[in-house]
């Protein structure tokens, strides 16, 4: 792939917030030869921050609240972040739902329950709920998860309201909850969008613990369905604010279309775990959209301009 040489600016230092040994990493900072890179060091601050980089590329802030707030100073001072720190930070599964829903895209019917802190700690003003009448309103089994869930991490497959009376009062210690219409799906997909326009379907077969499975994909049967997901796919991302994201889309056994997950602006690529011509698209599109960002009139949209 051919890659425009950028002369070297004021600024133009791109800042790497990821495990230095991350494979994925690796290989997109070597389509970036002719760009300034580093992986940051941080230590403390001055506010407002003084801006050190034009570009960073952050896929560690969403483990650390710290790292979050520092890179919304940086916004704010005129670095470009991938992903938008605002974005991020204040989109959860029930944000997307709500967006995606006016934007007209399907999702399972969904319940949320509250945390047990608010339900003991505000006199009556959050009710518990009735856990019999959300499986009498979902059906039988649904899924249960945190509404701001991560790779699989306590997500259940709810078989009987005696098991939801179970799982519930201790998930709800640390969660707020999302009960969520099961879907049978016939056909899963994972959807990678970069830069708020390039976007690639993979095949994925959905498994806990990091065990899914990546599988090439044929959409010759369904161009127009596939067209017609791609620019809704790009309609949520520009919605979101997302320059790397990845929406989940699977279709049922009656063939209608769903989003299972809005979300994933941080997602893991694994070398192995792809198909290599998909993997290198990833790489691909990633350091075409940092250089992107380049520009020095780019900037993230903050929610003071």
């Amino acid at each position: 792939m051919w890659y425009p040489i950028l002369p070297v600016v004021e600024h133009m230092l791109v800042g790497i917030l990821e495990d230095r040994n991350d494979p994925f990493i690796t290989d997109v900072i070597s389509r970036l030869k002719d760009v300034p890179v580093e992986f940051m060091s941080i230590a403390e601050e001055k506010i407002p921050v003084e801006r050190k980089y034009r570009v960073v590329v952050d896929r560690l802030s969403f483990r650390y609240p710290f790292l979050v707030e520092l890179l919304k100073n940086l916004a704010l001072s005129g670095t470009y972040i991938i992903n938008n720190p605002f974005a991020a930070s204040a989109t959860n599964k029930l944000i997307d739902m709500s967006l995606g829903s006016s934007l007209g895209l399907a999702f399972p019917k969904t319940i949320v329950l509250p945390d047990q802190l608010v339900i003991e700690e505000t006199d009556g003003l959050v009710a518990r709920p009735d856990l019999r009448r959300v499986a009498e309103e979902l059906g039988l089994p649904f899924i249960l998860k945190p509404y701001n869930g991560y790779a699989w991490q306590d997500v259940h497959v709810i078989g009987s309201v005696e098991e939801l009376n179970n799982i519930y009062p201790e998930l709800s210690r640390r969660h707020i909850l999302m009960a969520q219409q099961l879907i049978r799906f016939r056909d899963y997909f994972r959807v990678f969008c970069f830069d708020k326009k390039n976007v690639l379907f993979i095949r994925w077969v959905p498994k806990p613990l990091a065990m899914g499975q990546y599988l090439n994909c044929d959409l010759t049967g369904m161009k127009d369905t596939a067209d017609r997901l791609t620019d809704m796919t790009i309609q949520l991302n520009r919605a979101l604010d997302l320059d790397v994201n990845v929406t989940e889309w699977c279709v049922d056994e009656e063939g209608r279309w769903w989003v299972i997950d809005a979300y994933n602006e941080v997602p893991d690529v694994v070398p192995e775990a792809l198909p290599p011509d998909y993997y290198l698209w990833i790489v691909d599109m990633f350091s075409l959209c940092i250089r992107d960002k380049l520009d020095p009139g780019k900037k993230n949209r903050t929610p003071f301009c």
